[in-house]
């Protein structure tokens, strides 16, 4: 058995939390869009929306995956755009989640956003919102939710715009007046991110304990 079974591993978060699970010697299988030349190919399994192939059986489920959005359309999306992000933000990630309930895997983590609320008039938050509540209604024993602000780490060039550079500025310079219930909304390391959520998994205290919700039935 699996002790992870990874969604996003190519991104910025779910990059870093493979390469904790690999310094730990954890054992993972890793579904993707297109196969990792690094990686053994008998850890990985290429999906799409129309075809997610059975599940090898794991311990937890980790989905770091997201539609990317420019940083403005964090506050308004058009509705093309919504659409699109609505297709991998929710319909996505509710269709694995159910499948790996149904398949017996009995832990699930999966990144969302700080300020997510099923009745949010923001889309973005909105959708957030309303995956968590998704996953909470399903059959797992652990479900974790890491909630960070912006992200900083190493991104494609195309993805940082002037905003992002803006508010990457302002966090660095002003991010000391982030203090109390505001310091969840301060600009956070993805590699904190991902070290916080290995930890939670791994039933070991955080450090950022305003990061993660943990639910657990009995």
């Amino acid at each position: 058995m699996n002790d992870f079974l990874i969604f996003g591993s190519s991104g910025l978060t779910g990059s870093l939390f493979l390469n904790l699970v690999k310094k730990k010697n954890l054992s993972y299988h890793l579904y993707l869009r297109e196969f990792i030349d690094s990686e053994d190919l008998s850890n990985q399994t290429i999906f799409d929306f129309e075809n997610i192939p059975q599940f090898p059986r794991s311990k937890v489920l980790v989905i770091c995956i997201g539609y990317p959005l420019k940083f403005l359309e964090l506050i308004y999306m058009k509705e093309e755009v919504r659409e699109k992000f609505k297709k991998t933000d929710f319909d996505l990630i509710s269709k694995i989640a159910k499948n790996a309930s149904d398949q017996g895997i009995k832990e699930i983590a999966i990144i969302s956003a700080v300020g997510s609320n099923p009745l949010s008039f923001n889309y973005y938050l909105k959708i957030k919102g309303l995956i968590e509540k998704e996953i909470l209604s399903l059959d797992f024993n652990k479900i974790i939710f890491v909630k960070p602000s912006h992200l900083l780490g190493s991104r494609d060039a195309s993805r940082i715009d002037i905003w992002v550079k803006l508010v990457e500025f302002f966090g660095e310079y002003f991010g000391f007046l982030f203090i109390g219930p505001l310091r969840k909304f301060k600009n956070i390391e993805a590699s904190t991110v991902s070290t916080e959520l290995l930890k939670v998994i791994q039933r070991k205290d955080t450090n950022l304990p305003f990061l993660i919700e943990t639910y657990e039935k009995s």
